[in-house]
């Protein structure tokens, strides 16, 4: 049994130590874009929430004043997020092993909540409106209609950040366009006051108080699954059909994969040809990470277990043919040789490059097709070392038609043929 642990990608800034590996530019630009869209989103809200709160105080409008309060704690989730991503960048230490990534989950989880408690808060003003001084109307209007350009000027900004590929900065655009709503209730509301019909800003505000505890009840789901560290199908199923679709790869089973933060990481069982050595299956494994870096580049780590291939995976299976199409008893005189793949992926028939020749002459062209498993009849024995040599797997099979014999095999039923031949 071999095992082979690799790191497809190593989000950390700053120096790389021995051993590492590069950190790609793009991870270290979305915890600086991310951090910078919060720090922003603070500034944002606390110069608003002081702008509101000294206009409230200037005019004597208790309703301007209660937005200014509002605005304050807005500004504790974009503090909240910032100190998240402060944390998620952060090297692995020895208490922290894995890194904490998680960090930044855990600040989304908490901006979940206190956008739904933003939305509880609508539905209860929606049912019981606080009463506002008429002097304070238009006041008010004015002031939300600002807030509701700003904000929404914030949630694009944060949207079009770099960060946005952490979901605690996508609560965050979340929640500044939360804010936009709640400024159209407001709006909405003295339009009803102004018609008569109060109902109006009633069933506008509870409508989007159900919409804003959706988006909470998304946001704060996904974040809790990471937490408890639940498995992505998705994107297990996706490793399964990349690996198994690579030369060399007989199968791969438990692929077990988890989130932290924006990164995937995973373990596998890669199934390889049981005559394949040691050095080739790492070599397989380097061509398996390759591609997996290549195709997902949120997959921080992948441990992959190697092990003998089943007969039901995929194999490329050369069999030694006869004159009448029946398994060859020696592949030295076979004159052609039929090759399956196991998987659907088709037949094809080619001539024995070793008729009569070393069986050396025939690896080139086995492992040009991918072939790593062969079926002969009976003798031979020292000439099938040099394929088990090449990590060709040599199974011997009754007198059967050649066809039959793959069956065999993917049943399990031929027995493959020792070093000791």
């Amino acid at each position: 049994m071999h095992r082979k642990v690799m790191r497809a990608g190593n989000p950390y800034p700053g120096p790389v130590r021995s051993g590492s590996v590069e950190a790609p530019g793009q991870w270290a630009e979305a915890f600086s874009g991310g951090m910078r869209a919060a720090s922003i989103a603070g500034a944002v809200y606390l110069s608003f929430a002081a702008a509101k709160l000294l206009l409230g105080g200037l005019l004597g409008s208790v309703a301007v004043e209660a937005d200014g309060v509002h605005t304050v704690a807005d500004s504790l989730t974009a503090l909240v997020v910032y100190v998240g991503l402060r944390l998620a960048r952060g090297r692995p230490s020895s208490k922290f092993p894995f890194g904490k990534y998680k960090a930044e989950n855990l600040a989304a989880l908490l901006v979940a909540f206190a956008i739904g408690a933003a939305a509880v808060e609508i539905a209860w003003d929606s049912i019981h409106p606080p009463s506002v001084a008429m002097r304070d109307t238009w006041l008010l209007v004015a002031v939300e209609l600002a807030s509701a350009a700003v904000y929404c000027a914030l949630a694009s900004y944060i949207r079009r950040s770099k960060g946005i590929v952490f979901s605690s900065l996508s609560a965050e655009a979340t929640h500044a366009f939360q804010d936009v709503l709640i400024s159209a209730i407001v709006v909405v509301g003295v339009a009803g006051q102004f018609l008569g019909a109060a109902w109006i800003s009633s069933a506008v505000g509870l409508g989007i108080a159900a919409f804003i505890l959706y988006q909470a009840y998304g946001i704060g789901k996904s974040s809790i699954l990471t937490l408890l560290d639940a498995a992505d199908e998705r994107a297990a199923s996706r490793i399964e059909r990349l690996v198994s679709g690579i030369p060399g790869v007989v199968g791969v089973h438990e692929v077990r994969t988890r989130r932290a933060g924006p990164f995937l990481l995973a373990t596998m069982h890669l199934e390889t040809s049981p005559a394949m050595s040691v050095r080739d299956a790492d070599a397989l494994a380097d061509r398996v990470e390759e591609v997996l870096r290549r195709e997902m580049p949120d997959l921080l780590m992948v441990s992959m277990h190697e092990e003998p291939g089943r007969p039901s995976g995929r194999w490329r299976v050369a069999v030694f043919e006869d004159q009448s199409g029946y398994v060859a008893d020696r592949a030295a005189d076979s004159e052609r040789i039929l090759i399956v793949d196991t998987a659907g992926g088709g037949e094809e028939e080619m001539p024995n490059p070793a008729r009569g020749r070393p069986m050396r002459d025939l690896i080139p062209a086995l492992r040009e097709r991918g072939v790593n498993a062969v079926i002969v009849g009976g003798s031979g024995g020292e000439r099938m070392m040099a394929l088990r040599a090449a990590g060709i797997g040599v199974y011997r099979s009754p007198r059967v038609p050649a066809r039959e014999a793959v069956e065999l095999f993917q049943r399990g039923e031929l027995s493959a043929e020792e070093d000791d031949g």
